[in-house]
């Protein structure tokens, strides 16, 4: 299971996330534009896409951000948004 936490690091325009626990242990990083499909594929799967700036790689080489990060900061992105507490009056 992996953890995350949002910071606020001075200078920033937007929160970020840290990464809790794992190969990627105390990385730093924020979205940039996510884009959420409006329907599902004929697979049933609504694959969507983000970008991603790393701020901060806990020392870990360039190289190692491989597909497991890519799938773990998406993983991270589902978890938000199935979290995040929608105002449905409009307001």
């Amino acid at each position: 299971m992996f953890e995350y936490s949002f910071v606020n690091r001075k200078g920033d325009d937007q929160t970020s996330i840290r990464i809790e626990n794992g190969r990627f242990e105390n990385v730093i990083y924020n979205y940039g534009r996510v884009s959420i499909p409006q329907e599902e594929n004929e697979d049933g799967t609504m694959p969507f896409s983000f970008e991603y700036n790393i701020l901060d790689n806990a020392s870990i080489p360039r190289e190692e951000f491989d597909e497991e990060f890519f799938t773990l900061i998406g993983d991270i992105l589902v978890d938000i948004i199935e979290n995040e507490d929608y105002d449905d009056t409009g307001a």
